[in-house]
């Protein structure tokens, strides 16, 4: 596992769904694996985008615009700190802080324009395992809920 600095963010705007995508050629696009998430009585998997080195979670979703599904963070070691913030983001994401499999701790970034020294941050002094963004309202996630990889 691995520690997040995450860099996310810029106003993009996103493609609308009837058109076709263009990525930016500034973004990264990652290995995807699958991710259960949800209570117990309604875990559903999905699949998930994975950023466990330095540069992948520095990076993030700084940029993109397509095929925003879902973002798995890892930190450098059980319970380590992961702040993120939304520099260069392209468009507002939820955020669950994960800690032995559950959420807990969730929050909101919206986009912030580079240089990204005013961007808010989420999650300092908060040690977790990993994180999980997502578009915002795409997923639904509560504190307690489970999250496995």
């Amino acid at each position: 596992m691995t520690r997040v600095h995450a860099a996310l963010a810029l106003a993009l705007v996103a493609c609308p769904a009837s058109e076709v995508c263009e990525e930016d050629p500034r973004a990264q696009v990652l290995d995807r694996i699958a991710l259960t998430i949800g209570p117990a009585s309604g875990e559903q998997v999905i699949e998930a985008e994975l950023a466990a080195s330095t540069t992948e979670r520095e990076r993030g979703w700084k940029h993109r615009r397509c095929d925003l599904d879902a973002l798995v963070l890892l930190a450098d070691s059980p319970g380590s700190e992961l702040p993120v913030w939304g520099c260069a983001l392209t468009q507002p994401i939820d955020v669950w802080f994960v800690a032995a499999g559950v959420v807990v701790e969730s929050g909101q970034l919206e986009p912030c324009a580079e240089p990204c020294g005013g961007c808010p941050r989420l999650g300092e002094g908060l040690e977790v395992d990993a994180l999980l963004e997502a578009p915002r309202g795409e997923l639904e996630l509560a504190l307690g809920d489970g999250v496995r990889w």
